[in-house]
């Protein structure tokens, strides 16, 4: 029954998308965040909780798909949207104001993925205790979103330090692992400051992974988001890029250092998914 729920979300998910993003390739959805998220999920979550818990993820990655799109691609920005857009959170309700049908269609789409995935979440025995957590992370995805569509708006604002800062939130991968953690029985509370650390390195692996992955893409699309689009010349690029190499390297040591001090949940099971999520973009360059 659970890969039939999901069979039914990728579907929703692909019929939607390809009326309001026709340019993304289903297998961003279909392969790409089901093996993604398949990877990184904690191993504390329980056998039974799993695939409802890939199916609210598999929302979540759609959610920032659609939002960022709104925001980084010229031929597709539109801050207007988005900033109705950003009044939706979870277990929240946003004030009705009257919307263009365009938008309407958008909000009610964004509105049935976060309907999605508190459906599961509300479920799960530390919700109540994390939820306004995961609050705090949504807006931190907004503020990247917001970030790029500054970006857009005034290019002469790009610089590395504030992309480094803000954009890594875009990939929501702080949110997915909070929302592992609402599935525990059991967690220590003490290590929950340990845990946000953890989870913010992987997500800015991600974030690199992402970047070195879809340069090439953004480019053509004239999407200057990226952190490479500083670079001015090819001898700037291939250095920008050894540096983010060394910074991957360095940061999946740092990971490594929490194994023996966190017990929340595997953190080498954790690091072996984070390489898996290199492997699967740099596997997928020029379809994601």
């Amino acid at each position: 029954m659970s890969a039939l729920k999901i069979q039914h979300t990728l579907h929703e998910i692909e019929r939607s998308m390809s009326a309001f993003a026709p340019y993304r390739a289903p297998a961003l959805f279909n392969e790409f965040l089901v093996k993604g998220y398949t990877a990184v999920t904690l191993s504390s979550v329980p056998k039974e909780k799993f695939s409802e818990l890939l199916r609210a993820k598999l929302c979540l990655g759609t959610l920032i798909t659609l939002y960022d799109d709104f925001a980084d691609r010229p031929t597709q920005a539109d801050p207007q949207l988005l900033e109705a857009l950003y009044h939706l959170r979870f277990g929240k309700q946003e004030k009705t104001i009257a919307q263009p049908l365009r938008y309407r269609q958008v909000l009610e789409f964004a509105r049935s993925l976060f309907s999605e995935i508190e459906m599961v979440l509300k479920r799960l025995p530390q919700y109540s205790r994390f939820h306004e957590i995961l609050n705090f992370d949504l807006a931190q995805f907004y503020s990247a979103n917001q970030f790029s569509s500054l970006l857009i708006a005034h290019p002469h604002l790009n610089n590395t330090l504030e992309n480094r800062l803000y954009a890594h939130h875009n990939m929501g991968m702080v949110m997915a692992a909070m929302m592992d953690l609402m599935a525990a029985e059991n967690l220590r509370l003490s290590e929950l400051g340990e845990t946000r650390e953890i989870f913010l390195m992987g997500q800015r692996l991600g974030r690199i992974f992402n970047v070195l992955t879809t340069y090439k893409r953004e480019i053509l699309d004239g999407d200057i988001t990226g952190e490479l689009s500083t670079c001015g010349n090819e001898h700037d690029l291939e250095r920008a890029k050894r540096r983010l190499g060394q910074e991957v390297r360095g940061l999946y040591k740092k990971i490594e250092g929490f194994s023996l001090r966190v017990t929340a949940f595997s953190v080498p099971a954790y690091l072996e998914g984070l390489i898996e999520v290199q492997k699967l973009h740099e596997k997928m360059e020029g379809t994601i």
